[in-house]
């Protein structure tokens, strides 16, 4: 039985629907979006992206498949959230592109380049 992807990466993971433009002054140096949007791991629940921490950075302790994905779901969600789109809406591009631009914010708070977001600065 194979594991299935998030429900949240339905209209992402879909190859029909191009991928968004990449404005290169807005993305942190060393960062390659195509790498942070082609990583998942079709092997574990979710398709958790394979840059997705596996333990936690502060007690150390591994988490389990099934708890990694329960995470992973909740931080997209809280950046949807702040991105004032959550629930998900609108057109499937617009659903794929919203999630590529929250993945790539994923990413660089887990890897310490940019502040977690709880906000957009123009909704404060």
């Amino acid at each position: 039985m194979g594991r299935e992807p998030n429900p949240l990466l339905a209209e992402f993971l879909d190859a029909s629907i191009p991928l968004p433009e990449v404005d290169w002054e807005t993305v942190p140096p060393g960062v390659n979006p195509r790498e942070v949007w082609e990583g998942y791991d079709e092997c574990v629940e979710g398709w958790v992206p394979l840059w997705y921490p596996a333990f936690d950075s502060v007690t150390g302790r591994t988490y389990g498949e099934y708890e990694r994905a329960h995470l992973f779901n909740g931080e997209l969600e809280r950046i949807l959230s702040a991105m004032n789109r959550w629930p998900l809406w609108g057109s499937p591009r617009q659903k794929k592109h919203t999630v590529a631009f929250a993945l790539l914010q994923l990413y660089c708070e887990v890897c310490c380049l940019c502040p977690r977001m709880e906000s957009f600065p123009w909704r404060d």
